[in-house]
Order: C-alpha cells, then sequence, then structure tokens
C-alpha cells in the first residue's frame, strides 16, 4: 500500500517569495478590481493550496494589515477539514518602496505578527499610508535593508530586472553601496536570460536569484501572474526563518526556480530503508529503542569514537541477511556484531531479546523486516492499511537489496580482485545470478546427455554375441530345411512373418476408437462457477449466455467426435469380419495346416524333436528382431553424439556471456570515470585456476606438481595455459583438455609425455562424468584494476598504490553504479582531505538523488559539502548509545553538533555558509 511519506530531514517546497493581498492597493488592477478585493482571506489561501504551494511570503505594498487575518482564516481552514486544504506556511513580510522608488521585500519567520510589519515601516521611516504601491520611506536603500536585518528579517531587492527594480534604476555609487551590503544575499529575478551589471559581475557577487509570482489577482488572467505561477523550490527540513536563510545562502544547492526546473526534487530512488529500529542490544535500545529515521537522498550518521554509529549499521547488515558479503579474513572482526554476550566482558554486542527492525520503502510499496535473536528468526509484513500489516514471503536479500561496505571492505576489495568480481556480478546489468542457473542447466544437460550416450554404447556391445547366436540358429535351422521339406517350412516361416506383421499393424490401430472417445470425454469445458456473477445483471447474464454458447458448441463437437468413433468401431468390425476371407490369410492357414501334418509326419517316423524347428524358427525371429534395435541404437548414439556436440557449444558461448556482461556493464558504468579503471581479463583468474584445476581432477589434496604445474610455471599442463602466446586463451585451454583427455583414453604419445605414472593413473581412473565435467570448465575471469589521482593521467595498477589509493579506486567505481540504497561505513578512512572532496563529496552529489546513500563519518566534508538532507548524530549516555539529535543543516542543534564532535566541522561550515558569522555555529 502506497502512503504518504513525510520523511526526516531535509525536503523540498514550493515557495512563492511575493504575494499581494486586497491590503496592495493595486490588488485586482483591472475592470473588476472592486470584485477581486472583496476576496476573503480563506479563499486568498485556498488559491494557493489549491495549486500545492507550500510556503508563501506575504508581501504587500508598503503593509502588513493582512497578516494576522491570513493567520486566523489559516488555523479555522485547519479545524475545518476543508476539502482543498493542505498544510501552508505563512511568511510575513513587506515589499517596501525606497527613495529611488527601488522595491525591497522583507521576509520574516512565522511568528510575526502585523504588528511586527508596522514597527519595521516605522523604523524606515515610511508615513505614507499603507498599502498604496507609490509610497515611499523616507530612508536610502541601504538603510532600509540594514533595519530590515536588525528586526530580524531577510532583505530581498525584488524584481531586479523589471520596473522599480534594483538593476533597472540604480547605477554607480548607489548601486555599489547595495552590492557591498553583507545583509543582502538574495534578490527576485525575473528573467533569467537579462544580463547583469557589470558592477555586479566585476565584484563577483553570487545571490540566490529566487522567483516568485509578485501576484496582484486572485487567479490566472490574461497577461497577469496568478497563484502559483511562479516559484521557487526551497530545500529545508521544516519551513523556517532559519531554514529559509541558510537556504539562501546556500544558493544553487538549496534552490530550483519553476522557470529552469520542471521536475519533482522530492523524487526519489525506488528503493529506500524508511528506519532502523534496535531494541535490547547491549550497548543500544535498552530502556528506549534507538530509532533511526531516514531520508530518500543523503543520511549521515556522525558521533564521537564509541558512539555506535558502525554498530548500527552492522545491525542493519544482520537484518537485510548481507553478513555473507563480509570478506573471510575479516569475519572474526566483525564476529562480535552477530554474538551474544554472556557477561560485561564479552565482547558480542547481542542480548538473547535484541530486536532489529528495519522499514523499507519498495515500488510504491512500504514493508517491515524483523530479526529476533531469540530464535534467530526473520519475519517480513507489508503494510495493508494504516497501521494494518500482513505477513509477506521471499528471500530477504533478493527482495530487499542494499550495497553495504565498511571501509575495511573496501580496501580487500582493491586487494583481492576476485572479491570484487563478485561485485560487479551482483549488478543488475551482470545479473549472475540469472546467468548462473542457465549454466548449471547448461551443465546438467550435457552431462545427462553424455550418459544416455554411454548406455547406449554398452548396448551396442552386445551386437556381435547376438550375430554369432543367429548364425548357430541359421545352421541348425538348416538341417531340418535339408531333409527334404525344406519347401513346407520355408512357406510356414514366411506365412508366419506375414501373419505376424498383419497382427502388428492391426493393433496399431485397433484401439483408436477408444482413444478417440478419451479425448472426446476430455474436451467439454466445466461449468463456470456462477456464484459470483448475477444472472439479473444484463453484462454478467451476457457472460454466462456466451459461457453457456461455448459449452453448446463443444457439445456438438462431441457428438461429432463420439460419431466419428463409432465408424472407427464399423470399420474394425469389418476388417474382422474380412480379413479370414482374404487369400493371404487362406495362404496362412493352409501353410500352418502343412507345417503342423509335417511335424506329424517327423514324429511318426521318428526324424527328429518336432518342437526344436518351431523354436528355432522363433528363436531366429526374436534375434532378427534383436539386430534391427542395433540400428536404431546406433541412429539413437549418433543423435546424443551431435546433441552432446550442440549443447557444449551452447556452453562455450554461454561462458562468453558472462565476460561479455561484464566487460559491458564496466564499461558503461566507468565511461569518463578519471580516477579508476577496471578491464575483464578472460579466463584470467590466475590465483583461483589451480584450486578449480585439482578440484575437477579429484586432487585438492595436493601432489602429482610436475604434471599439474602452475600458471607462469615452467612445465605441466597448469603451465600451458601461459606458455603459447601464438594461441588464444580458449585454444589453450582446448589443448589442456585434449591432454587430460588422451591420457584418460591411454594414449601412448600422451602417456609417454607424462612424468609420474601414477598421475596417468589417476587420471585414467577418473569416472567418465568427472572427464565430461573437465570438458564444461573454464578458468574464472579476473580484474585488471587502475587507479589515477590526476584526473585521467597515468593510470598505474592498483597494487602499486597506497591504502588511500586503493580506496579512492575502489570508491569510484562503487559510487558509480546501482539505484538500491548505499550504506558506507567511514569511507574516508586513508583519504587526504582534496580526495574526499573531489571523489565523495562530488559524486555523493551526483548519485543521491537516483539512490538513497547512509554513510557513517567522521568528516565534515562528506556532512557539510556533500549537503546531507538528514543528519544522526549520536552519543553514548548512561552506557546507551542515544540519538542527541536529528535533522537538516538547516537545523541549528544539527550545526552545532558538527561542531562539537566533528574535526573541522566549523571550518567546513564556515566555507559552505561563508556568510553566516563565527559565534552563530555554535561548540
Amino acid at each position: 500500500m502506497s502512503t504518504e511519506w513525510n520523511w526526516a530531514g531535509a525536503k523540498w517546497w514550493k515557495f512563492d517569495f511575493h504575494n499581494h493581498t486586497p491590503a496592495s492597493d493595486d490588488f485586482g488592477k483591472g475592470p473588476d478590481q472592486a470584485q477581486h478585493k472583496q476576496i476573503s482571506h480563506k479563499d486568498w489561501l485556498l488559491n494557493y493550496m489549491r495549486k500545492g504551494i507550500d510556503c508563501v511570503a506575504v508581501t504587500d505594498h508598503n503593509s502588513g494589515a493582512w497578516i494576522d487575518p491570513l493567520r486566523q482564516a489559516l488555523q479555522e481552514l485547519a479545524s475545518e477539514s476543508h476539502p482543498d486544504y493542505r498544510p501552508l506556511y505563512l511568511f510575513p513580510g513587506v515589499e517596501i518602496t525606497v527613495q529611488g522608488n527601488i522595491h525591497i521585500l522583507a521576509i520574516f519567520g512565522t511568528d510575526k505578527t502585523t504588528s511586527d510589519i508596522d514597527s519595521l515601516l516605522g523604523a524606515v521611516r515610511y508615513r505614507a499610508t499603507k498599502g498604496k504601491s507609490d509610497g515611499c520611506s523616507e530612508c536610502s536603500a541601504v538603510e532600509v535593508i540594514d533595519e530590515i536585518a536588525k528586526s530580524g528579517g531577510l532583505a530581498i531587492p525584488a524584481h531586479v530586472d523589471q520596473t522599480n527594480g534594483l538593476f533597472a534604476i540604480c547605477t554607480g555609487n548607489t548601486l555599489e553601496q547595495i552590492l557591498d551590503n553583507k545583509n543582502v544575499f538574495a534578490m527576485e529575478v525575473v528573467d533569467l536570460a537579462q544580463a547583469k551589471p557589470q558592477l555586479y559581475i566585476g565584484k563577483k557577487l553570487n545571490w540566490a536569484e529566487v522567483l516568485g509570482t509578485d501576484s496582484h489577482h486572485p487567479s490566472g488572467i490574461a497577461g497577469q501572474r496568478y497563484p502559483g505561477s511562479h516559484f521557487t523550490w526551497v530545500k529545508m527540513s521544516e519551513p523556517s526563518y532559519e531554514g529559509l536563510r541558510l537556504a539562501l545562502i546556500d544558493g544553487a544547492l538549496s534552490l530550483k526556480r519553476s522557470d529552469s526546473f520542471t521536475g519533482d526534487p522530492n523524487s526519489h530512488g525506488p528503493l529506500i530503508i524508511e528506519s532502523i529500529v534496535v531494541d535490547n542490544a547491549k550497548y543500544l535500545g535498552r530502556g528506549q529503542p534507538l530509532s533511526c529515521l531516514l531520508n530518500p537522498w543523503l543520511n549521515t550518521i556522525i558521533g564521537g569514537r564509541g558512539t555506535g554509529k558502525s554498530t548500527s549499521l552492522e545491525f542493519l547488515r544482520i537484518a537485510l541477511k548481507r553478513k555473507e558479503e563480509i570478506p573471510k579474513n575479516l569475519e572474526d572482526e566483525f564476529a562480535k556484531y552477530g554474538q551474544t554476550s554472556n557477561n560485561r566482558q564479552d565482547e558480542g554486542l547481542l542480548t538473547d531479546s535484541t530486536i532489529i527492525k528495519v522499514g523499507f520503502r519498495k515500488d510504491g510499496g512500504r514493508f517491515r523486516i524483523t530479526w529476533c535473536n531469540t530464535e534467530n528468526k526473520y519475519t517480513i509484513e507489508e503494510e495493508t492499511g494504516p497501521s494494518a500489516w500482513s505477513a509477506s514471503e521471499g528471500d530477504i536479500a533478493q527482495r530487499f537489496p542494499i550495497r553495504m561496505y565498511s571501509q575495511k571492505q573496501i580496501f580487500e576489495l582493491a586487494k583481492h580482485p576476485q572479491a570484487l568480481l563478485q561485485v560487479v556480478d551482483d549488478a543488475p546489468a551482470v545479473n549472475h545470478r540469472d546467468w548462473q542457473l542457465e549454466w548449471d542447466e547448461l551443465i546438467s544437460k550435457y552431462l545427462s546427455i553424455r550418459a544416455q550416450e554411454r548406455e547406449v554404447q554398452a548396448g551396442l556391445q552386445e551386437e556381435s554375441v547376438i550375430k554369432g547366436q543367429l548364425e548357430d540358429v541359421i545352421r541348425k535351422l538348416e538341417v531340418f530345411e535339408k531333409a527334404g521339406h525344406a519347401g513346407i517350412l520355408k512357406t510356414y516361416q514366411l506365412r508366419q512373418n506375414q501373419s505376424k506383421a498383419i497382427d502388428s499393424w492391426e493393433s496399431s490401430w485397433s484401439d483408436s476408437a477408444s482413444q478417440v472417445r478419451g479425448i472426446s470425454n476430455s474436451l467439454l469445458p466445466p461449468e463456470m462457477d456462477s456464484q459470483h456473477f448475477n444472472a439479473e445483471n444484463p453484462d454478467e447474464n451476457a457472460l454466462l449466455d456466451a459461457v453457456a454458447g461455448v459449452r453448446s458448441k463443444f457439445e456438438k463437437l462431441q457428438n461429432e467426435i463420439n460419431a466419428i468413433a463409432q465408424r472407427m468401431d464399423d470399420a474394425k468390425k469389418e476388417w474382422d469380419q474380412a480379413r479370414p476371407g482374404l487369400e493371404i490369410s487362406k495362404k496362412i492357414s493352409t501353410a500352418n495346416q502343412d507345417y503342423s501334418e509335417l511335424l506329424s509326419q517327423l514324429t511318426a517316423v521318428g526324424a527328429g524333436d518336432p518342437s526344436a524347428y518351431s523354436l528355432l524358427v522363433k528363436q531366429r525371429q526374436d534375434l532378427e528382431e534383436k539386430l534391427k534395435d542395433f540400428t536404431k541404437k546406433r541412429e539413437t548414439l549418433a543423435q546424443h553424439q551431435k546433441n552432446a556436440e550442440e549443447c557444449l557449444s551452447k556452453i562455450h558461448k554461454h561462458r562468453g556471456k558472462i565476460t561479455k556482461l561484464r566487460e559491458d556493464f564496466l564499461k558503461d558504468t566507468l565511461v569518463g570515470n578519471s580516477y579508476v579503471q577496471i578491464n575483464v581479463i578472460p579466463f584470467g583468474s590466475k590465483v583461483t585456476i589451480e584450486e578449480e584445476f585439482r578440484k575437477l581432477i579429484d586432487r585438492s589434496n595436493g601432489g602429482f606438481d610436475r604434471d599439474i604445474g602452475v600458471i607462469d610455471g615452467d612445465e605441466g599442463l597448469l603451465a600451458t595455459l601461459t606458455q603459447n602466446s601464438t594461441k588464444t586463451m580458449e585454444e589453450r585451454i582446448a589443448a589442456l583438455k585434449s591432454s587430460l583427455y588422451a591420457i584418460h583414453t591411454n594414449d601412448l604419445v600422451a602417456v609417454a609425455v607424462a612424468k609420474d605414472k601414477r598421475f596417468v593413473s589417476h587420471i585414467q581412473g577418473l569416472t567418465p562424468e568427472q572427464i565430461d565435467r573437465i570438458q564444461c570448465w573454464f578458468p574464472e575471469d579476473s580484474l585488471d584494476v587502475k587507479y589515477s589521482l590526476k584526473d585521467g593521467d597515468s593510470f598505474k595498477p592498483v597494487e602499486q598504490g597506497s591504502p588511500g589509493q586503493k580506496t579512492a579506486a575502489l570508491l569510484a567505481f562503487i559510487l558509480s553504479y546501482g539505484t538500491e540504497p548505499l550504506v558506507l561505513d567511514q569511507p574516508e578512512d586513508d583519504l587526504d582531505n582534496h580526495l574526499i572532496y573531489d571523489l565523495i563529496v562530488t559524486q555523493l552529489r551526483e548519485i543521491k538523488q537516483k539512490r538513497q546513500v547512509l554513510v557513517v563519518t567522521h568528516n565534515a566534508n562528506i556532512v557539510v559539502n556533500g549537503d546531507a538532507e538528514n543528519v544522526l548524530a549520536l552519543d553514548v549516555k548512561g552506557g546507551q548509545t542515544r540519538i542527541v539529535t536529528q535533522g537538516a543543516l538547516q537545523d541549528v542543534a544539527v550545526r552545532s553538533e558538527i561542531c562539537r564532535v566533528m574535526e573541522g566541522g566549523r571550518t567546513a561550515l564556515a566555507e559552505r555558509y561563508r556568510r553566516i558569522m563565527a559565534g552563530e555555529l555554535g561548540e
């Protein structure tokens, strides 16, 4: 069930920076102005709500009269549950006309009132009628800007490129004074195509450029702006003055104008970890569960050493069944996260009653995965309604994919390219799992065909024996046939064969009528279950009539088929009546009679056992039938051999497919990547090839070193894979297989080359299936990983790099692909600051829109310059890990915690929000 998700941390809000109410004298200007000015406060608000606006700055000309009534109307709409109501944040403000007829917006926090606006107007010596667009403050623009800042507001020059705009009116010293005012860092720009004054460009200013409607009409009419027609997306947590101020200081990272961005900035990847809840672990969740609520974009977990940051991620690994991804040599180091603690000194971090719950959003659905340590039990639940969950099935690792790496894992991947190959294979574009299923099916089919082939060959070995037996039977028959009764015996033999052929032919069709009736009985469709349909409903009754019509047609067809079956019965009766009268039947009967009489005569004169001849005739017939079967077996054998060759060819082709998938994936993923190059070396896994080969020939326990050899060695079978450079690797693999097969079949040349006769005996002792498996074997691919730290120049093998360089290369790859959530534990370890910024920060900004990222980090650059939408700060209180604050960078408490626990936190914040005074950052 898809549900609205009010996620933790920052999101994008539709903010209209410039709006007028009937308090402005030019509101509704035109032929119907009087009618427009009668709009109610509620209807004014509803116009914005219907357009999906989240935040409205109320900026009447030199007046704040409508601010208090609008706030009251907003409260009433919420309590009335109006059908068009949606949350709306009102930011009190005013559009002040200053000396020179320049318009400046003043925007305040949501708690300000009409009285606060009146105070500001008094402070800037506005003495004209409130609400008049041509009334003017007696203060200069700089004085008004300073007074706005002193009053706790944001000064934003209005429509700077239009009439009454700063750039359209001011020049020289007046403009320079305003440009030099540090209280201005945002402006309302109507037309982005208009060039800025050279003085602005020369000062290298980069004021935030916001967009508002400057609406003077309640709805859209020709040539007029209206609520919702122009706005700016602003990234904040909950809309607030502080969040708005920091977003404006931040500029492009936190602002998107509706005239240059048409999508939905709140869109995110299809797979999202919504929450991680740990209950009753050793140091997490005792007393109250530790609940980490996540954002769909970049989440960072910060805190001092030993505050449980990595532990929370490892518990996530347990709940989502990712423990198998830990490299073997790191298993001992990670074991404590999955062990139950028996006492205080025990390293285990679980208790008997630990429960870990993970909220997961997938393709519009919402799921809950729960792991209980009590029985090591996993459950999956899917939300089916508000607060309603039902059990769901499936493999957790497959249904809820994530990518999870600690810094140590990344370093291990850099050291062992074969481990990295597993990461490549898990990519959806490679989909090694499906490839493996087809590979196993092909291997199984090949082995089955070869087994059938051997079975047929074994049966053919009896042919010679059968031929000898037939010769002996024929010789015995000749004794009888030379006794002067050859004609009768030969005729009897012929007629017996004819009778047998007729019987065989008759039996092939005599049961046809029964078979047809069986088909007829199975054809009639069953009655439809009509309990789900109402015959009185015309639509449903039409369906029932159509179903009845189909059954009626099938009944007719059934009757026609039964009539055909009856005609078959009639044909059988006709045959049964006709057969005895056929001339050939009479001749068969005569031959049988003559033969019976001959046997009687032979018995009477004692010419031999009369039953011997008939027995010999039967034996000859049986033996001749067996010889016919051998012909069929040879045909079957030839077909098996053909099928085996075709299957082996498919195996070769399929093996090449996985290499191609890997190559294409790496090429597409790393195109333009200036940090890392990864190339596939087909069949190039030198590290694993000896282990694979020895397992294949059943010699994993060692021995026969000279005959087996090693890759890059001087002798042995494996050495041949790298010795002959004139052949392709596939040709060398084929030659190795041929050598083994020749030894197995006792080829004298191959046997003579072997160094150890015991090796020959061992290979000849392998089962036929083991030899077949050798034919299917190919060494695994390997990866050639190279890195560069100079924008793509001078790539070097990763083995030559420092720990930091190896980590950088692999991080560049890991951050380059995928849409599933990416979880990183302190990826910055071993990296210097320029790599952290150039590599991690840059790529995090790029990828987080299409995939969720969760990073445990000690580096402030990742949090601040990576633009984390959600920061969870952990600390230890009372021996338990607790979340001390959580939210976006715009939250004061979050920034204070960054400064308190993160080295370089203050510097990173000051650099990003450089207009914030140091004292505001807090310690």
